[in-house]
Parts: C-alpha cells; structure tokens; sequence
C-alpha cells in the first residue's frame, strides 16, 4: 500500500492518465454493451412471401380455415343496396362471369424484374398490430439511380390471392391463416399491385414511433390556425412553426378528422390519406436529417433503444443491415427522391365499404 502511495506521489501525471484512460475504457465497454444489446434485441419475424404465396396456391391447402376481417371503420351512411346493384348492372355486365383484370386493371401490376430496384417495404402499424395505417415503398434503382418513395393508400382495393376477392391493402397484415404470416400477406399484396418484388420489410407501431421522434429531439410542424383532431388525440395551440413532441408528432402523422380554429370556431378542414401520406414522409425526412446529426454516443444508444422497442424486421434483414441502410440515406432531403402520388378514383363495394380504385398502372409512375 505504501508503495502506491509513493507511486501516486512520485509519478502524478502516469496516475492521472491512467486513471483516465481506466474511465474512457469503462465508458466505452458500457456503451460497446448498450449497443450490442440494443441490435440482439430487435424483434424479427419469419418472412417467406414466395413460400406462402406457393402454399396459398397449393390445392392440398384448400381446406385451410381462412379468416378475413375489413376494416370497420366506415364514416359512410348505409346504403340502398338495390340501388347500388342496378347502378352496377349499367356499367358492368353483372351476369358474366366476374374477371377481376377487367374490373379493376390497374389492381394488377406487371412484373417488374427482380435486378432493377432494391424495394423496401415500410409499415407503420396501429397498437394491435393487425392493420397497416401507413404503407410506403422506399425503391434504390440499380446503378445508382435517385431513391424513389411513394405511399401506398391503406384504402387502395387490390385483388387478395388468399380470399380471392378484392380488399382494402391496410387489411393484408391480417395475414393468411395458417398459411401467410401478416408481413407475408401485406408483401403478395404490394407486389401484386406494384409488380415490384419486396426485397426487405420492417414495421414500426406507433407507440415506438413516438419514443423514436422524442430520441431524436422532436420534429417540427407548421399550421396556419390552432388545430385539434379529436380522434387521433391531435391539439397544436398555436398558429406558426414549431417543435412538437413524439406523442403531438405522432396525432399529426395520423390526422384524418383535422379541425382549425377560425374566428372563435372549429372548423373542420378535411382530410383523407392523402394528406397524412404527405405529413408522414416529411416527418420521415426530418428523422433523417436528425440521424445525420448524431454527436454523441449517449444519443446513438438512446435512439436505438427506442427502436428495439417499436420495430419488427424481416427475419432476413439483420439490425446491423438495416441500420447500415439507413445510415446511407441519413441527411437525405425531399429534393434528392423522386416521389409520387397514386392516382385513384373513389369506388363503394356492394357491401357499403368506400374504397379506392388506382387509375393508372403503377409501372407508369415510376421515371
């Protein structure tokens, strides 16, 4: 013990560097293990959609016990179905056999070889897990091309290979029963539509998004008045820009029923997919301009704790790819991706449901 008394005395500049060092060490080890705890602990999901859409297609699998569920969430009235059914009889001939192609075209995308894009697929989901409330596909064009984003309408009326009926898109995470996992399902749905094979699919639900955009210091929003949407839980007090946390950002993101307050009054301003599409990619955009800004450590390892929490992998996409895949596209801006809108036209299905038919295929969108 005296020995390292005199040691400390004698040599004061040795001990002060070793001590420091001993710290960085002991602060990089907890780090190196936050961070390799935080990419062992990201869930992943079996994801096979070639297999499950051969076994939807198998003969030996038709006495399956498929469940389908819509999606009840309709605004609209009841309708006169009797009505509906002469309305339908004066556009199509209702007593032909009934062919999907001819019904809907644009429901059908033609195949679009594997080699041309990378494609990923992005589902945000809702606390249950079971239907999509937001679908992008993010394409990288072989040779380098500029990135390509589109949001795909959850309402988008696309032909289902497991019900072998039209559905709403969103609803394909339901999945198959006993034959297609939901992220399996809502994969066959996407590229049936798209032509497009899906390469990789991760799905974030909103709870984690939330913790995500309050790891990354808030997003900001821009309204003209005071907004409220009762449903999504939405109130930004104050006209103008500014930072709103993960659980505002969140409500934003979701909005579909927005009301502003004009001259002492709410005023309901609309909404529909197509306005959350566009809130959802510019938030998107601005997390990857945060995640461009990482300056220490303690943030690196907050936000990916946040993620462990919220995100599901395709059980082929490895955290540490997916990360490195989004580190490549960190910083990105607006202006570098060519993004588009799905043209549709409105349609109500002869059960009442209001859904959305494309009205140009979807090869014809992309540059």
């Amino acid at each position: 013990m005296l020995a390292v008394v005199k040691y400390v005395v004698f040599h004061p500049i040795r001990v002060a560097f070793a001590v420091i060092a001993g710290v960085l060490l002991g602060v990089a080890c907890f780090y190196a293990y936050q961070v390799s705890t935080a990419f062992t602990a990201i869930a992943s999901e079996d994801f096979d959609p070639d297999g499950a859409r051969d076994d939807i297609g198998n003969e030996d699998a038709d006495d399956r016990n498929i469940t389908f569920v819509e999606p009840t969430d309709l605004d609209e009235e009841p309708i006169d179905m009797v009505a509906f059914q002469e309305e339908l009889a004066s556009v199509y001939d209702i007593t032909r056999p009934f062919n999907p192609r001819e019904f809907s075209p644009h429901s059908f995308g033609e195949p679009i070889p594997d080699e041309l894009y990378e494609a990923y697929l992005l589902l945000g989901t809702d606390a249950s897990g079971a239907l999509a409330d937001a679908i992008i596909l993010a394409l990288q064009p072989a040779g380098g091309g500029r990135p390509i984003m589109v949001s795909l309408p959850r309402d988008l009326y696309v032909w289902n290979v497991c019900k072998e009926t039209f559905t709403r898109l969103n609803a394909g995470l339901g999945g198959c029963s006993g034959v297609a996992s939901g992220p399996e399902m809502m994969t066959i749905l996407v590229e049936d539509y798209t032509g497009i094979p899906i390469d990789h699919l991760a799905r974030i639900n909103f709870s984690g998004f939330a913790s995500v955009v309050d790891a990354l210091g808030g997003v900001t929003v821009c309204v003209d008045y005071p907004t409220r949407d009762l449903k999504s839980h939405l109130l930004i007090e104050e006209p103008g820009c500014q930072t709103v946390d993960g659980t505002t950002a969140l409500a934003w993101v979701r909005s579909r029923h927005g009301q502003e307050l004009r001259d002492g009054s709410w005023v309901s301003v609309g909404g529909s997919d197509f306005g959350r599409q566009g809130r959802q990619q510019d938030v998107l955009f601005q997390l990857a301009g945060k995640a461009a800004g990482f300056s220490s450590p303690t943030t690196l390892v907050n936000t990916l704790s946040a993620v462990t929490g919220s995100v599901r992998l395709d059980s082929s996409w490895s955290f540490s790819s997916a990360v490195s895949t989004a580190w490549k596209y960190r910083g990105i801006s607006k202006d570098s991706v060519s993004r588009f809108s799905i043209g549709v036209r409105n349609y109500r299905t002869p059960r009442g449901a209001q859904v959305l038919l494309p009205t140009k295929p979807f090869a014809s969108y992309l540059p």
